[in-house]
Protein backbone atom coordinates (compact mmCIF):
# COMPACT_ATOMS: atom_id res chain seq x y z
CA UNK A 1 0.00 0.00 0.00
CA UNK A 2 1.23 3.60 -0.45
CA UNK A 3 1.12 5.50 2.59
CA UNK A 4 1.90 9.10 3.04
CA UNK A 5 3.02 9.87 6.33
CA UNK A 6 2.83 13.76 7.45
CA UNK A 7 5.50 14.66 10.04
CA UNK A 8 3.68 17.84 11.02
CA UNK A 9 4.81 20.23 14.02
CA UNK A 10 1.28 21.01 15.56
CA UNK A 11 0.88 23.88 18.27
CA UNK A 12 -1.73 22.52 21.28
CA UNK A 13 -4.99 24.69 21.06
CA UNK A 14 -4.30 25.87 17.44
CA UNK A 15 -7.09 24.61 15.76
CA UNK A 16 -6.78 26.21 12.67
CA UNK A 17 -3.55 26.46 12.29
CA UNK A 18 -3.07 22.51 12.92
CA UNK A 19 -5.91 22.01 10.38
CA UNK A 20 -4.22 23.99 7.62
CA UNK A 21 -1.37 21.31 8.62
CA UNK A 22 -3.10 18.86 8.42
CA UNK A 23 -5.06 19.57 5.12
CA UNK A 24 -1.87 20.73 3.25
CA UNK A 25 0.18 17.22 3.55
CA UNK A 26 -3.87 15.28 2.82
CA UNK A 27 -3.76 17.49 -0.82
CA UNK A 28 0.65 16.68 -0.76
CA UNK A 29 -0.75 13.36 -0.37
CA UNK A 30 -3.32 13.45 -2.87
CA UNK A 31 -0.47 14.67 -5.36
CA UNK A 32 1.86 11.47 -4.76
CA UNK A 33 -0.44 9.20 -5.29
CA UNK A 34 -0.62 8.10 -1.88
CA UNK A 35 -3.68 5.82 -0.80
CA UNK A 36 -3.89 6.77 2.55
CA UNK A 37 -1.63 9.56 4.73
CA UNK A 38 -1.38 8.61 8.42
CA UNK A 39 -0.71 11.68 10.80
CA UNK A 40 0.56 12.11 13.94
CA UNK A 41 -1.18 11.60 17.53
CA UNK A 42 -3.92 14.15 18.22
CA UNK A 43 -2.45 16.38 15.41
CA UNK A 44 -5.99 17.90 15.39
CA UNK A 45 -4.74 19.74 19.06
CA UNK A 46 -1.75 19.15 19.35
CA UNK A 47 0.17 17.00 21.83
CA UNK A 48 0.18 16.96 24.41
CA UNK A 49 -3.14 18.59 25.81
CA UNK A 50 -2.89 17.76 29.22
CA UNK A 51 -5.79 19.42 31.36
CA UNK A 52 -7.31 20.92 28.46
CA UNK A 53 -8.70 17.96 27.51
CA UNK A 54 -11.06 18.08 30.83
CA UNK A 55 -12.50 21.15 28.62
CA UNK A 56 -16.00 21.05 27.08
CA UNK A 57 -15.24 23.33 24.46
CA UNK A 58 -11.83 22.10 23.84
CA UNK A 59 -12.90 19.15 22.80
CA UNK A 60 -15.78 20.77 20.84
CA UNK A 61 -13.63 22.16 18.67
CA UNK A 62 -11.36 19.36 17.96
CA UNK A 63 -14.72 17.47 17.10
CA UNK A 64 -15.65 20.94 14.99
CA UNK A 65 -12.19 20.84 12.98
CA UNK A 66 -12.48 17.04 12.00
CA UNK A 67 -15.59 16.99 11.07
CA UNK A 68 -14.56 20.36 8.98
CA UNK A 69 -11.22 18.56 7.67
CA UNK A 70 -13.45 15.44 6.56
CA UNK A 71 -15.94 18.05 4.64
CA UNK A 72 -12.56 19.40 2.65
CA UNK A 73 -11.25 15.76 1.78
CA UNK A 74 -13.85 14.19 -0.66
CA UNK A 75 -11.91 13.18 -3.37
CA UNK A 76 -7.88 11.70 -2.09
CA UNK A 77 -6.60 9.63 0.07
CA UNK A 78 -7.92 8.03 3.54
CA UNK A 79 -6.59 10.15 6.27
CA UNK A 80 -5.66 9.03 9.52
CA UNK A 81 -6.22 12.17 12.23
CA UNK A 82 -5.05 11.91 15.78
CA UNK A 83 -8.19 13.98 17.53
CA UNK A 84 -9.79 13.56 21.25
CA UNK A 85 -12.70 12.71 20.84
CA UNK A 86 -16.10 11.79 23.44
CA UNK A 87 -17.02 8.65 24.96
CA UNK A 88 -20.04 7.01 24.00
CA UNK A 89 -20.80 5.60 27.28
CA UNK A 90 -20.47 8.62 29.60
CA UNK A 91 -17.77 7.74 31.40
CA UNK A 92 -15.47 10.34 33.46
CA UNK A 93 -13.52 12.12 32.07
CA UNK A 94 -14.97 11.07 29.12
CA UNK A 95 -12.76 11.80 26.22
CA UNK A 96 -10.87 9.39 23.91
CA UNK A 97 -7.37 9.79 23.03
CA UNK A 98 -8.28 8.39 18.97
CA UNK A 99 -8.15 8.61 15.26
CA UNK A 100 -10.65 9.57 12.95
CA UNK A 101 -10.78 7.38 9.93
CA UNK A 102 -11.97 10.20 6.73
CA UNK A 103 -12.57 8.78 3.73
CA UNK A 104 -14.80 10.53 0.76
CA UNK A 105 -15.26 13.55 3.04
CA UNK A 106 -16.71 12.29 5.69
CA UNK A 107 -15.74 10.55 9.39
CA UNK A 108 -15.88 6.73 8.60
CA UNK A 109 -14.50 5.61 12.08
CA UNK A 110 -12.27 6.08 14.83
CA UNK A 111 -9.64 3.68 16.60
CA UNK A 112 -9.52 4.31 20.76
CA UNK A 113 -6.19 4.33 22.11
CA UNK A 114 -6.26 1.22 24.25
CA UNK A 115 -2.78 1.42 26.16
CA UNK A 116 -2.92 4.72 28.32
CA UNK A 117 0.87 5.43 29.48
CA UNK A 118 1.09 6.43 33.00
CA UNK A 119 5.11 6.77 33.57
CA UNK A 120 8.33 9.22 32.74
CA UNK A 121 6.66 12.04 30.93
CA UNK A 122 2.93 10.55 30.08
CA UNK A 123 -0.43 10.46 32.32
CA UNK A 124 -2.79 10.01 30.12
CA UNK A 125 -5.22 8.19 32.74
CA UNK A 126 -5.64 11.44 34.08
CA UNK A 127 -7.80 12.88 31.13
CA UNK A 128 -8.31 10.08 28.69
CA UNK A 129 -10.46 6.54 28.60
CA UNK A 130 -9.16 3.83 27.68
CA UNK A 131 -10.75 2.04 24.36
CA UNK A 132 -11.44 -1.40 24.75
CA UNK A 133 -10.45 -2.52 21.94
CA UNK A 134 -8.20 -2.18 19.13
CA UNK A 135 -9.83 -1.47 15.45
CA UNK A 136 -8.81 -2.34 12.10
CA UNK A 137 -10.43 -0.72 8.67
CA UNK A 138 -10.91 -1.76 5.19
CA UNK A 139 -8.89 0.22 3.33
CA UNK A 140 -8.00 0.29 -0.61
CA UNK A 141 -8.93 -3.06 -0.77
CA UNK A 142 -6.78 -3.58 2.67
CA UNK A 143 -7.46 -4.94 5.87
CA UNK A 144 -5.75 -2.24 7.86
CA UNK A 145 -5.29 -1.84 11.69
CA UNK A 146 -4.87 1.56 13.99
CA UNK A 147 -2.66 1.28 16.82
CA UNK A 148 -1.88 4.64 18.51
CA UNK A 149 1.41 5.06 20.07
CA UNK A 150 1.42 3.36 23.32
CA UNK A 151 -0.95 0.90 21.83
CA UNK A 152 2.55 -0.09 19.92
CA UNK A 153 5.14 0.00 22.86
CA UNK A 154 4.13 -2.74 24.81
CA UNK A 155 6.86 -4.90 24.22
CA UNK A 156 10.63 -4.37 25.23
CA UNK A 157 11.86 -4.31 21.65
CA UNK A 158 15.17 -6.19 23.31
CA UNK A 159 13.42 -8.84 24.67
CA UNK A 160 10.20 -8.97 22.72
CA UNK A 161 7.79 -9.28 26.49
CA UNK A 162 4.98 -7.83 27.05
CA UNK A 163 4.14 -5.64 29.58
CA UNK A 164 0.74 -4.91 29.54
CA UNK A 165 -2.40 -7.46 30.05
CA UNK A 166 -3.73 -6.45 26.72
CA UNK A 167 -2.08 -6.78 23.36
CA UNK A 168 -3.30 -4.41 20.27
CA UNK A 169 -1.15 -5.66 17.96
CA UNK A 170 -2.34 -8.71 17.95
CA UNK A 171 -5.68 -7.81 18.18
CA UNK A 172 -5.37 -6.40 14.91
CA UNK A 173 -3.31 -9.27 13.00
CA UNK A 174 -6.41 -11.78 14.93
CA UNK A 175 -9.36 -9.43 13.02
CA UNK A 176 -7.43 -9.70 9.90
CA UNK A 177 -4.92 -6.89 9.57
CA UNK A 178 -1.91 -6.76 6.66
CA UNK A 179 -0.74 -3.82 8.15
CA UNK A 180 -0.83 -1.47 11.09
CA UNK A 181 -0.74 2.11 11.35
CA UNK A 182 -0.08 4.48 14.28
CA UNK A 183 -0.63 7.86 14.89
CA UNK A 184 2.58 8.96 17.65
CA UNK A 185 3.46 11.37 19.44
CA UNK A 186 6.98 9.90 21.39
CA UNK A 187 9.34 12.65 22.52
CA UNK A 188 12.95 12.83 22.14
CA UNK A 189 15.86 11.69 24.29
CA UNK A 190 19.33 11.09 23.48
CA UNK A 191 18.93 7.47 22.59
CA UNK A 192 15.14 7.66 21.49
CA UNK A 193 15.46 7.27 17.85
CA UNK A 194 17.30 3.67 18.06
CA UNK A 195 15.09 2.09 20.46
CA UNK A 196 12.13 3.34 18.63
CA UNK A 197 13.04 1.76 15.87
CA UNK A 198 14.38 -1.70 17.36
CA UNK A 199 11.16 -1.90 19.06
CA UNK A 200 8.98 -1.47 15.74
CA UNK A 201 11.33 -3.74 13.95
CA UNK A 202 11.00 -6.15 16.59
CA UNK A 203 7.31 -5.36 16.74
CA UNK A 204 6.47 -6.15 12.82
CA UNK A 205 8.08 -9.55 13.25
CA UNK A 206 6.74 -10.57 16.04
CA UNK A 207 3.26 -9.62 14.81
CA UNK A 208 3.89 -11.09 11.11
CA UNK A 209 3.00 -7.15 9.41
CA UNK A 210 4.50 -4.16 8.40
CA UNK A 211 4.12 -1.55 10.58
CA UNK A 212 4.09 2.48 9.41
CA UNK A 213 4.60 5.20 12.44
CA UNK A 214 4.20 9.16 11.68
CA UNK A 215 5.69 10.90 14.36
CA UNK A 216 5.23 14.27 15.65
CA UNK A 217 8.06 16.79 15.17
CA UNK A 218 8.51 19.84 17.32
CA UNK A 219 8.71 21.26 20.28
CA UNK A 220 5.35 21.69 22.92
CA UNK A 221 6.57 23.22 26.35
CA UNK A 222 9.58 20.94 27.48
CA UNK A 223 8.85 18.37 25.34
CA UNK A 224 10.74 17.68 22.37
CA UNK A 225 9.65 15.44 19.54
CA UNK A 226 12.38 14.64 16.60
CA UNK A 227 9.23 13.24 14.27
CA UNK A 228 12.28 10.09 12.55
CA UNK A 229 8.99 8.56 11.43
CA UNK A 230 9.84 4.97 10.44
CA UNK A 231 8.30 2.09 8.48
CA UNK A 232 9.22 -1.31 9.59
CA UNK A 233 8.62 -4.79 7.74
CA UNK A 234 8.45 -8.25 8.88
CA UNK A 235 11.62 -9.15 7.56
CA UNK A 236 13.98 -6.24 8.90
CA UNK A 237 13.76 -3.83 6.53
CA UNK A 238 12.95 -0.20 7.22
CA UNK A 239 12.64 3.38 6.05
CA UNK A 240 13.00 6.63 8.51
CA UNK A 241 11.90 9.93 7.84
CA UNK A 242 14.65 12.99 8.96
CA UNK A 243 14.64 13.81 12.20
CA UNK A 244 13.85 17.88 13.46
CA UNK A 245 12.10 18.46 11.01
CA UNK A 246 8.72 18.39 9.61
CA UNK A 247 8.46 15.97 6.36
CA UNK A 248 6.05 13.99 4.23
CA UNK A 249 6.92 11.35 2.29
CA UNK A 250 5.36 8.20 0.29
CA UNK A 251 6.18 4.71 0.83
CA UNK A 252 5.51 1.63 -0.53
CA UNK A 253 4.83 -1.26 2.07
CA UNK A 254 5.50 -3.87 -0.72
CA UNK A 255 9.00 -2.31 -2.01
CA UNK A 256 10.20 -0.70 1.12
CA UNK A 257 14.36 0.31 1.03
CA UNK A 258 16.77 -1.01 3.17
CA UNK A 259 17.60 0.96 5.66
CA UNK A 260 19.17 4.41 6.45
CA UNK A 261 22.65 5.81 7.01
CA UNK A 262 23.70 5.46 10.63
CA UNK A 263 22.25 8.57 12.92
CA UNK A 264 24.07 11.95 14.00
CA UNK A 265 26.05 11.36 17.47
CA UNK A 266 24.67 12.59 20.64
CA UNK A 267 25.33 16.11 21.04
CA UNK A 268 24.48 16.53 17.09
CA UNK A 269 21.29 15.16 18.30
CA UNK A 270 20.64 17.72 21.72
CA UNK A 271 21.85 20.73 19.35
CA UNK A 272 19.32 19.38 17.36
CA UNK A 273 16.89 19.18 19.40
CA UNK A 274 17.66 22.29 21.57
CA UNK A 275 17.34 24.62 18.59
CA UNK A 276 14.33 22.81 17.53
CA UNK A 277 13.11 23.29 21.09
CA UNK A 278 13.95 26.97 21.53
CA UNK A 279 12.58 28.15 18.17
CA UNK A 280 9.43 26.25 18.99
CA UNK A 281 8.92 27.73 22.35
CA UNK A 282 8.96 30.93 21.46
CA UNK A 283 7.31 30.37 18.02
CA UNK A 284 3.98 28.97 20.12
CA UNK A 285 4.06 31.48 22.79
CA UNK A 286 4.02 34.51 20.81
CA UNK A 287 7.73 35.61 21.60
CA UNK A 288 10.25 37.01 18.96
CA UNK A 289 13.50 37.97 20.71
CA UNK A 290 15.17 36.96 23.63
CA UNK A 291 17.97 38.35 25.98
CA UNK A 292 20.75 36.50 27.86
CA UNK A 293 23.03 37.19 29.91
CA UNK A 294 26.71 36.95 28.86
CA UNK A 295 29.30 36.43 31.51
CA UNK A 296 32.08 35.46 29.70
CA UNK A 297 31.33 31.63 30.75
CA UNK A 298 30.84 28.40 28.70
CA UNK A 299 27.16 28.20 29.17
CA UNK A 300 25.74 31.65 28.84
CA UNK A 301 27.90 31.38 25.46
CA UNK A 302 26.26 27.91 24.47
CA UNK A 303 22.81 29.14 25.27
CA UNK A 304 23.49 32.54 22.77
CA UNK A 305 24.67 30.36 19.71
CA UNK A 306 21.95 27.95 20.35
CA UNK A 307 19.21 30.65 20.60
CA UNK A 308 20.83 32.55 17.13
CA UNK A 309 21.02 29.26 15.73
CA UNK A 310 16.79 28.98 16.46
CA UNK A 311 15.95 32.84 15.84
CA UNK A 312 18.10 34.22 14.25
CA UNK A 313 21.17 37.04 15.44
CA UNK A 314 19.09 39.88 14.91
CA UNK A 315 17.01 38.74 17.56
CA UNK A 316 19.38 37.56 20.40
CA UNK A 317 20.03 40.41 22.73
CA UNK A 318 23.49 39.69 24.93
CA UNK A 319 23.74 41.91 28.31
CA UNK A 320 27.13 42.02 30.25
CA UNK A 321 26.75 42.56 34.00
CA UNK A 322 30.10 43.18 35.37
CA UNK A 323 30.25 42.94 39.17
CA UNK A 324 32.94 43.89 41.92
CA UNK A 325 34.60 40.43 41.72
CA UNK A 326 34.04 39.80 37.68
CA UNK A 327 37.51 39.98 35.99
CA UNK A 328 38.61 42.26 32.69
CA UNK A 329 38.48 38.76 30.85
CA UNK A 330 35.19 37.56 31.14
CA UNK A 331 34.03 40.73 30.28
CA UNK A 332 35.49 41.06 27.00
CA UNK A 333 34.89 37.20 26.48
CA UNK A 334 31.19 38.02 26.28
CA UNK A 335 31.78 40.86 24.22
CA UNK A 336 33.95 38.82 21.98
CA UNK A 337 31.21 36.05 22.08
CA UNK A 338 28.60 38.92 20.58
CA UNK A 339 30.92 40.03 18.21
CA UNK A 340 31.39 36.60 16.91
CA UNK A 341 27.88 35.60 17.20
CA UNK A 342 26.60 38.89 14.99
CA UNK A 343 24.31 39.98 18.10
CA UNK A 344 23.82 42.94 20.19
CA UNK A 345 26.16 43.50 23.27
CA UNK A 346 25.08 45.63 25.93
CA UNK A 347 27.29 46.70 29.24
CA UNK A 348 25.55 47.20 32.76
CA UNK A 349 28.06 47.41 35.69
CA UNK A 350 26.12 46.16 38.85
CA UNK A 351 28.45 48.11 41.20
CA UNK A 352 26.08 50.82 42.03
CA UNK A 353 23.33 48.75 42.89
CA UNK A 354 25.14 46.48 44.92
CA UNK A 355 27.04 49.62 46.78
CA UNK A 356 23.24 50.80 46.76
CA UNK A 357 21.75 47.49 48.90
CA UNK A 358 24.60 47.03 50.88
CA UNK A 359 24.08 50.39 52.15
CA UNK A 360 20.37 50.01 52.64
CA UNK A 361 20.52 46.87 54.64
CA UNK A 362 23.65 48.07 56.79
CA UNK A 363 21.65 48.85 59.39
CA UNK A 364 19.31 45.41 59.79
CA UNK A 365 22.21 42.95 59.26
CA UNK A 366 25.35 45.25 60.06
CA UNK A 367 28.72 43.07 59.27
CA UNK A 368 26.93 40.05 57.73
CA UNK A 369 26.02 41.51 54.10
CA UNK A 370 29.21 38.84 53.51
CA UNK A 371 29.75 35.18 52.35
CA UNK A 372 26.70 33.66 50.44
CA UNK A 373 24.33 36.69 51.19
CA UNK A 374 26.72 39.32 49.44
CA UNK A 375 26.90 36.37 46.33
CA UNK A 376 23.45 35.99 45.77
CA UNK A 377 22.60 39.60 45.39
CA UNK A 378 24.76 40.01 42.91
CA UNK A 379 22.79 37.49 41.28
CA UNK A 380 19.38 38.69 41.89
CA UNK A 381 20.76 42.50 40.79
CA UNK A 382 21.47 40.82 37.48
CA UNK A 383 18.29 38.74 37.23
CA UNK A 384 16.44 42.07 37.79
CA UNK A 385 18.16 43.62 35.08
CA UNK A 386 17.45 41.06 32.80
CA UNK A 387 14.01 40.84 33.57
CA UNK A 388 13.40 44.95 33.18
CA UNK A 389 14.96 44.63 29.98
CA UNK A 390 12.39 41.68 29.46
CA UNK A 391 9.44 43.79 30.16
CA UNK A 392 10.36 47.15 28.36
CA UNK A 393 11.66 45.35 25.11
CA UNK A 394 9.48 42.28 25.26
CA UNK A 395 12.20 40.22 24.81
CA UNK A 396 12.16 36.41 26.60
CA UNK A 397 15.01 36.23 28.73
CA UNK A 398 16.93 32.70 28.82
CA UNK A 399 18.64 31.18 32.17
CA UNK A 400 21.90 29.96 31.25
CA UNK A 401 22.06 27.13 33.88
CA UNK A 402 22.94 23.20 33.26
CA UNK A 403 22.06 20.45 34.59
CA UNK A 404 24.75 19.96 36.43
CA UNK A 405 24.19 22.99 38.35
CA UNK A 406 20.74 22.65 38.67
CA UNK A 407 21.32 19.14 40.01
CA UNK A 408 23.28 20.48 42.84
CA UNK A 409 21.51 24.13 43.35
CA UNK A 410 24.64 25.85 41.90
CA UNK A 411 21.93 28.70 41.67
CA UNK A 412 20.04 31.24 43.06
CA UNK A 413 16.86 31.66 43.29
CA UNK A 414 15.77 34.89 41.64
CA UNK A 415 19.10 35.33 40.29
CA UNK A 416 20.60 33.27 37.44
CA UNK A 417 17.43 30.75 37.65
CA UNK A 418 15.47 33.82 36.13
CA UNK A 419 14.15 33.64 32.65
CA UNK A 420 10.95 32.28 30.92
CA UNK A 421 12.67 28.95 29.61
CA UNK A 422 16.01 27.03 30.59
CA UNK A 423 17.42 25.54 27.24
CA UNK A 424 20.71 23.73 28.84
CA UNK A 425 18.32 22.04 31.80
CA UNK A 426 18.81 18.88 31.00
CA UNK A 427 22.67 19.28 29.63
CA UNK A 428 25.62 18.12 31.78
CA UNK A 429 28.37 20.46 32.21
CA UNK A 430 30.86 18.38 30.27
CA UNK A 431 28.07 17.84 27.49
CA UNK A 432 27.67 21.95 27.17
CA UNK A 433 31.03 21.90 26.22
CA UNK A 434 30.95 19.06 23.67
CA UNK A 435 28.10 20.96 22.29
CA UNK A 436 30.56 24.51 22.01
CA UNK A 437 33.08 22.08 19.63
CA UNK A 438 30.59 20.65 17.44
CA UNK A 439 31.89 21.34 14.33
CA UNK A 440 28.68 23.23 13.13
CA UNK A 441 29.76 25.94 15.78
CA UNK A 442 33.45 25.86 15.02
CA UNK A 443 34.97 29.53 15.87
CA UNK A 444 32.01 30.48 17.56
CA UNK A 445 32.93 30.63 21.33
CA UNK A 446 35.99 32.50 22.17
CA UNK A 447 38.93 30.05 23.09
CA UNK A 448 39.29 31.66 26.42
CA UNK A 449 35.98 30.91 26.89
CA UNK A 450 36.76 27.41 26.41
CA UNK A 451 39.39 26.57 28.27
CA UNK A 452 39.21 28.94 31.60
CA UNK A 453 38.38 27.21 34.66
CA UNK A 454 34.13 27.67 35.52
CA UNK A 455 33.50 30.30 37.61
CA UNK A 456 30.39 32.47 38.99
CA UNK A 457 32.49 35.13 39.83
CA UNK A 458 30.81 36.45 43.18
CA UNK A 459 34.05 36.50 45.20
CA UNK A 460 37.64 37.20 44.93
CA UNK A 461 39.34 34.09 42.72
CA UNK A 462 36.33 32.05 42.78
CA UNK A 463 36.28 29.18 41.09
CA UNK A 464 33.11 25.87 40.58
CA UNK A 465 35.60 23.65 42.15
CA UNK A 466 35.93 25.57 45.52
CA UNK A 467 32.61 23.81 46.71
CA UNK A 468 31.97 21.15 44.07
CA UNK A 469 33.98 18.16 42.70
CA UNK A 470 35.07 18.26 39.11
CA UNK A 471 32.23 18.24 37.10
CA UNK A 472 33.46 15.05 35.32
CA UNK A 473 33.01 13.11 38.49
CA UNK A 474 29.96 15.05 39.64
CA UNK A 475 28.18 14.38 36.08
CA UNK A 476 28.69 10.98 36.53
CA UNK A 477 26.98 10.79 39.71
CA UNK A 478 23.77 12.44 38.73
CA UNK A 479 23.89 10.67 35.80
CA UNK A 480 24.04 7.52 37.46
CA UNK A 481 21.77 8.52 40.64
CA UNK A 482 18.74 10.99 38.59
CA UNK A 483 18.89 9.61 35.29
CA UNK A 484 19.70 5.97 36.24
CA UNK A 485 18.49 5.71 39.50
CA UNK A 486 20.83 3.49 40.27
CA UNK A 487 21.09 3.06 44.32
CA UNK A 488 24.29 5.22 46.60
CA UNK A 489 25.66 1.54 46.45
CA UNK A 490 25.57 1.29 42.83
CA UNK A 491 26.67 4.92 42.74
CA UNK A 492 29.77 3.78 44.65
CA UNK A 493 30.40 0.33 42.85
CA UNK A 494 30.39 2.35 39.51
CA UNK A 495 34.03 4.07 40.56
CA UNK A 496 32.94 6.85 42.64
CA UNK A 497 34.47 8.26 45.19
CA UNK A 498 32.15 7.41 48.43
CA UNK A 499 32.53 11.19 49.94
CA UNK A 500 31.88 12.64 46.62
CA UNK A 501 29.13 10.53 46.18
CA UNK A 502 27.76 11.48 49.45
CA UNK A 503 28.28 15.16 49.04
CA UNK A 504 26.65 15.04 45.33
CA UNK A 505 23.50 12.86 46.20
CA UNK A 506 23.16 15.48 49.58
CA UNK A 507 22.97 18.42 47.31
CA UNK A 508 20.30 17.23 44.59
CA UNK A 509 18.16 15.84 47.26
CA UNK A 510 18.26 18.91 49.07
CA UNK A 511 17.60 21.60 46.08
CA UNK A 512 14.24 20.11 44.98
CA UNK A 513 13.07 23.29 46.38
CA UNK A 514 14.79 25.31 43.74
CA UNK A 515 14.50 23.33 40.62
CA UNK A 516 10.59 24.09 41.58
CA UNK A 517 10.64 27.48 40.90
CA UNK A 518 13.04 26.62 37.44
CA UNK A 519 11.79 27.82 34.39
CA UNK A 520 10.66 25.34 32.02
CA UNK A 521 13.42 22.72 30.72
CA UNK A 522 14.11 21.12 27.43
CA UNK A 523 14.16 17.98 27.66
CA UNK A 524 16.93 16.32 26.22
CA UNK A 525 17.25 13.18 28.56
CA UNK A 526 15.71 10.07 29.74
CA UNK A 527 15.00 11.75 33.09
CA UNK A 528 14.94 15.59 33.19
CA UNK A 529 14.09 18.23 35.58
CA UNK A 530 10.02 19.30 35.28
CA UNK A 531 7.31 17.10 33.91
CA UNK A 532 8.95 13.41 33.73
CA UNK A 533 10.35 14.02 37.56
CA UNK A 534 8.16 14.34 40.29
CA UNK A 535 9.27 14.74 43.85
CA UNK A 536 8.01 16.05 47.16
CA UNK A 537 9.93 19.34 48.38
CA UNK A 538 8.71 18.67 52.19
CA UNK A 539 10.31 15.02 52.78
CA UNK A 540 12.61 13.35 54.94
CA UNK A 541 16.28 13.72 54.29
CA UNK A 542 17.31 11.58 57.29
CA UNK A 543 20.10 9.36 55.17
CA UNK A 544 18.11 6.70 53.75
CA UNK A 545 19.31 7.27 50.32
CA UNK A 546 23.12 6.22 51.68
CA UNK A 547 21.73 3.17 53.57
CA UNK A 548 23.20 -0.49 52.32
CA UNK A 549 20.94 -1.68 49.64
CA UNK A 550 17.40 -3.56 50.83
CA UNK A 551 17.82 -7.57 50.97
Amino acid sequence: MRVALAQVNTTVGDFKGNGELILGGWRQARQQGAEVVLFPELAVCGYPPLDLVVRRDFVSMAVASIEGLASRMGDGPVAIIGTPRRTDGGQSPGVHNSAAVISGGRVVGHADKVLLPTYDVFDEARTFVAGSEARCFEIAGERVGVAICEDLWNIDGERGTPHYRQDPGKQLVAGGAKLILSPSASPFHVGKSASRRRLFLAQAKRLGVPLVVCNLVGGNTELIFDGASIVTTPDGRWAQLDSFVEASEVLDTRNLPAGLADEAGDHEQIADALILGIGDYFRKCGFKKAVVGLSGGIDSAVTALLAVSALGAENVDGIGMPGPFSSRGSVDDGRELARRLGIRFDLVPINPAFESIASALEGIIGDKFSGLTQENVQARIRGMMLMAVSNALGALVLATGNKSELSVGYCTLYGDLCGGLTPLGDVMKMSVYEIARLDRFAGLVPPETLSKPPSAELKPDQTDQDTLPPYDLLDRVVSTWVEEQHSFQEVVSSGIDEDVARQVISLVEGSEFKRRQTAPVLRVTSKAYGIGRRLPIARSLDGWQFSADPP
